[in-house]
This record gives structure tokens, sequence and C-alpha cells, in this order.
């Protein structure tokens, strides 16, 4: 009903549960802080467990909330389907999954071992699959949840070779894109929303090592004149995370300031 603090109500998470895998890096702890300050216990997943054990450490102090580190390689089924195991096991629920997990490689397309094109699909792409089928398990016998994927707007864009050549990278987020839209439609009825948010080019992980020349052509091209930050990020894992959009789903927000316009 709308009153005085409804929309307050529509943001909270307090009581729920959620789940980020690929649960360390500076996006990573951004979501996380997002998802523990809005009262929601906070799961954290990734192959390397110390780097998220700290990020928990820090959340539960930050936060007050309770917060889990796993172990989780999300090229392997069986560690994925343990890990959502072992979250609903600890805590009882699962509402908020975050597919956050992602690898790239680099170089000339035709120069491209298939090693390397599989890695990036079976994290990029194939791991957010899974992950999604083990927590839709959960939620649709339960009637609710929220599942978020990582993509970017790699996968609406395409690189000339002076600026990138990661096309294993594009091309799993851009199927990425498309399978949100395919489990959006099949879990819709059934309670469970499917969605995600693009970030375009951000202060963050793989950027990070791009050249100072190749960064400020980035940023010239981006309308809002300068790189994304993961506390940017935010506001649209709150939205999505919580019951402030339970109409949407389906659906891609893009983050980039701007970038995608141009």
């Amino acid at each position: 009903m709308i009153g005085p603090g409804f929309a307050s109500r529509l943001f909270s998470l307090k009581g729920r549960v959620a789940l980020v895998i690929g649960g360390h890096g500076e996006i990573a702890a951004a979501m996380a802080a997002t998802l523990a300050d809005l009262g929601a216990d906070v799961v954290l997943a990734a192959r390397k467990r110390a780097l998220c054990q700290q990020l928990a450490q820090r959340i539960e102090q930050d936060f007050e909330v309770r917060s889990l580190a796993l172990a989780c390689d999300v090229a392997d089924e069986a560690q994925v389907s343990e890990t959502v195991a072992a979250a609903i096991t600890q805590f009882g629920r699962l509402d908020v999954l975050i597919n956050n997990a992602g690898t790239s490689w680099s170089g000339a397309p035709q120069d491209i071992p298939r090693s390397g094109w599989d890695k990036v699909m079976q994290v990029n792409l194939t791991g957010a699959f899974l992950a999604s089928q083990a927590a839709a398990r959960h939620m649709l016998e339960r009637g609710s949840g929220s599942i978020i994927n990582i993509a970017s707007t790699g996968g609406m864009t395409s690189f000339m070779p002076n600026m990138a050549q990661i096309v294993p990278y594009t091309t799993s987020k851009a199927a990425l894109i498309h399978l949100t839209a395919d489990l959006a439609a099949q879990w819709a009825a059934q309670g469970v929303r499917v969605n995600a948010i693009a970030p375009g080019s951000f202060e963050s992980g793989m950027l990070l090592s791009v050249d100072a020349a190749r960064r400020d052509a980035l940023c010239s091209r981006i309308p809002a004149g300068r790189l994304g930050m993961p506390v940017d990020l935010a506001g649209a894992v709150a939205f999505l995370a919580s019951d402030a959009s339970g109409y949407v789903t389906g659906q891609t927000l893009v983050v980039d300031g701007g970038g995608v316009l141009v």
C-alpha cells in the first residue's frame, strides 16, 4: 500500500539471503555491501575462497549481517550445486543470486585457441546457467526469487582491433543477455525474476591493465565523460534484487554513462 515508508520497504532486503558468485574484487564488494546495507545476509563464492572470506568478514563487521565464504568453480557443475545447497543449508533460504563470475581471452580471433574460447564460455555463460538452474530449483518451490546476471555493454556492441580483441568475451556476454530473457520467460509465472546488469567501461578488473592512451580513448566515447566506479552499480543491484523491481523481468539494465548511445 502506498503511504509513508512504502518506498523504503520496497527496497528492504531484511530477512533475505543473497549469493554472489564471483564473490571478490571491487565490483563484488560494492554489490555485497549494497545487499548487506539493505539487510540481506550475504554468501560470497569463488575459486579463491580466501579472498571471499576477507570480504565476508568486512561485510559482517560493517553491516552487522551474517556472511559466508565458499569455494566454487562455476565451470564445475557439482561445485555450483554444492555452493547453492550450502547457502540454503546455512541460512535456510535463497532469495537473490548474482552471477558475477567472469573471465576473458584477448587476441586476434583467428589465433584464439579452442581452449581459450571454451574457458570463457564455461565461466561467463555455462557457469551462469548452472548457478541459475541450481538456485531456481529452490526459488521455484518457494514461488519467489531474483536472479541477476552481470553482463556487459560489450555484449551489445563490437570493437575494432585497435580498441579491443576480446571476441570470446563479447560473444559470451551477448549470449548471457539472451539467456537472461529466455530464463525470465520460463520462470516469470512462477515468481522467479531474471534480469541482467550491463556495465560499460569501469575502473576495475580487466580495464585496470589497459594503457593510458586506450583509457583516454574509452573516456572520450562516454557521454558522462568518465569511467564507471564500482559504487555506480549499487542502485541497479538494489533495484533488481528487491521488491522495487517486482514487475520487472527479462531486462538488461545498462549502467555505462551513456556509452551505448554513441
